[in-house]
């Protein structure tokens, strides 16, 4: 299939936690493992594309301590749950014989303290002035590297461009918060110089290690009214191709919330485009628009169960020429029943659901 693959007019990204796809195994109780692979993905792939997906977003796949791949063990090798580095080949050669993308998640901001490299180089990771190791959310066992050293930065730009050596056409890049900007700047040349088509895509989203804009974008943002998500968000472009667009989801959610409709809302319509305007003198800059994922609410659940409500969101995001990124099982009406906000231990298990392959879809594309 001779297209351009990230041609915005057309992109719908299938976003995949792995372990809960298939071939995945509901009777497996608690929250560890439930047997999703890349092999599994492969299976899928004629499915999803002709329901109208273009490329793969991956939850991280290199060796981890848990399911879910945020807590890497080793970034050299690939979770022996989920495949091996002929696998991952494999799925890459597979998914671009049908002409689609696929991009990798890389956590560059922290690792398990169990890991290789923190059990080797203890030097390369942020202390605090006790002495403490720096925990990425307050999580002891996440140590956050100190990626404005040499070492540290040479060896997570290796990783970078390991994954890009694989085919990976595109890197969503994990708490982009965390690490400076200097070491993103630093990435980036490096990444562009030898694979120049590589989407560097951020996760901006939560509190950053500096909860301070930057002077000139707090100006800005009063200028324009712009919210702080958005204003964080801005403070990318110069490093990214684009961001999640966190700013955009939030309004959203807050829109269905408050029992409103989508469709032919137009005070909506004129909120989303102000939002949009805000980047304008960032061409190049892509919004990478959804609705959740794996740590917010299903957007069903917001919804109310509504479906017909959710057919509209989706209409909606796919209005705009931006790309669009699909959580696996929204086709299925997958959903979660308590808020996962609620502060109940792992919550987040309600919208990492197995997926199941031969529930009947629910919604059109």
């Amino acid at each position: 299939m001779d297209v351009d693959i990230w041609n915005i007019d057309f992109t719908m990204l299938y976003h995949i936690l792995i372990d809960r796809f298939v071939p995945a195994q509901s009777s497996k109780k608690g929250r560890g493992y439930k047997g999703g692979n890349l092999k599994g993905i492969v299976s899928q792939l004629d499915a999803l594309q002709e329901m109208g997906v273009t490329g793969l977003l991956l939850t991280p796949f290199v060796k981890g301590k848990a399911y879910h791949g945020y807590h890497t063990l080793d970034f050299t090798k690939v979770n022996p749950h989920f495949g091996s580095w002929h696998t991952v080949d494999e799925l890459v050669e597979e998914v671009h014989r049908r002409g689609m993308t696929i991009i990798a998640d890389f956590v560059a901001n922290h690792c398990h303290r169990e890991s290789s490299v923190f059990q080797a180089h203890p030097e390369w990771f942020k202390k605090n002035k006790d002495g403490a190791y720096c925990a990425f959310n307050g999580i002891d066992y996440l140590p956050e590297f100190n990626l404005d050293k040499a070492a540290p930065r040479r060896f997570m730009t290796e990783q970078g461009l390991q994954l890009c050596r694989h085919g990976f056409d595109g890197l969503r890049l994990d708490y982009a918060k965390g690490p400076s900007i200097d070491f993103w700047r630093h990435f980036r040349k490096q990444i562009k110089t030898t694979f120049p088509d590589v989407q560097l895509i951020g996760e901006v989203w939560g509190r950053p290690a500096d909860k301070r804009l930057p002077s000139r974008l707090a100006q800005e943002r009063r200028r324009k009214a712009m919210t702080e998500n958005e204003a964080w968000q801005k403070r990318y472009a110069e490093v990214f191709d684009g961001v999640l667009d966190f700013a955009l989801q939030e309004l959203l959610v807050e829109t269905v919330r408050k029992g409103q409709r989508i469709t032919n809302n137009a005070a909506l319509r004129k909120a989303v485009a102000q939002h949009f305007a805000h980047y304008a003198d960032c061409p190049n800059f892509k919004l990478y628009l959804f609705l959740d994922n794996h740590d917010t609410n299903r957007f069903l659940y917001d919804c109310r169960g509504d479906l017909s409500l959710l057919q509209e969101a989706v209409d909606f995001c796919r209005e705009w020429p931006m790309p669009y990124i699909l959580y696996y099982g929204t086709e299925k009406g997958m959903t979660n029943e308590e808020d996962i906000f609620c502060g109940k231990p792992y919550a987040d298990e309600m919208v990492r659901q197995v997926y199941n392959p031969d529930a009947p879809d629910v919604l059109s594309f």
